[in-house]
């Protein structure tokens, strides 16, 4: 194994939970962080089945439907999603709403770049992705950064791993991608060839035919002898 390329959201960085515990709260809706991480699950298996459908539509699309799932998890009416949703994409559009920062992450990253792992990023994003991490300090981490918002390919459409590890350099066999949705980003990499491992904090996805780990600092450690 030579390379390893990594998912943004949900990833490397995670959703703005006290942001979005906020906005819930303003609007009657009491609830914690661990909350919205258990509400996420319905919401990414719900992205699974209508991806796996071919009725997902695009990354815009998916995350209104992402979203939407949360917000019904947590138990918002239906008369109060438009107000919500709304300050949430205003948010968005002002401060990507994935930039937590979670704990040992760097220490991950910079532990795999001295195992001579090669490091780089696939993210369905909007162009941004790459002015965030510049804005986190985690750029300096990757090789290359590839936005489906600048090259017009989204995952899980194989193209997109494929154009990431061409410009490193790599052979797909000589790497793994870690991600958060199953059917975007282990079909996804399973189709161009890479080992995909998914990202599972609450350990809940045990009946999905995938590697998984609970967290990046898991990462090294399956790796070993790779």
């Amino acid at each position: 194994m030579k390379a390893i390329l990594f998912d943004v959201g949900n990833t490397l960085l995670w959703l703005d939970h006290p942001f979005v515990v906020e906005l819930l709260r303003e609007h009657g809706y009491p609830t914690t962080e661990d909350d919205l991480l258990a509400a996420q699950y319905g919401a990414r298996l719900l992205l699974d089945e209508l991806v796996r459908n071919g009725q997902a539509g695009d990354d815009a699309a998916r995350g209104r439907v992402f979203f939407g799932e949360v917000f019904r998890q947590i138990g918002v009416a239906d008369e109060h999603f438009a107000a919500i949703a709304q300050r949430l994409w205003a948010r968005h559009a002002e401060r990507n709403l994935w930039n937590g920062l979670r704990e040992r992450t760097v220490e991950t990253l910079e532990e795999l770049k001295a195992r001579g792992y090669r490091l780089g990023v696939v993210s369905n994003a909007d162009g941004r992705v790459e002015a965030l991490l510049v804005e986190l300090g985690l750029r300096p981490h990757f090789e290359v950064v590839v936005d489906s918002g600048d090259v017009g390919v989204e995952k899980p459409d194989p193209r997109i791993f494929r154009l990431a590890l061409e410009r490193m350099g790599v052979e797909p066999h000589e790497a793994a991608y870690v991600g958060d949705v199953y059917e975007i980003d282990v079909v996804g990499a399973r189709a161009a060839g890479l080992r995909p491992f998914l990202i599972d904090p609450l350990s809940r996805l045990g009946h999905l035919d995938c590697e998984r780990i609970a967290a990046l600092h898991e990462l090294p450690g399956r790796l070993e002898g790779a």
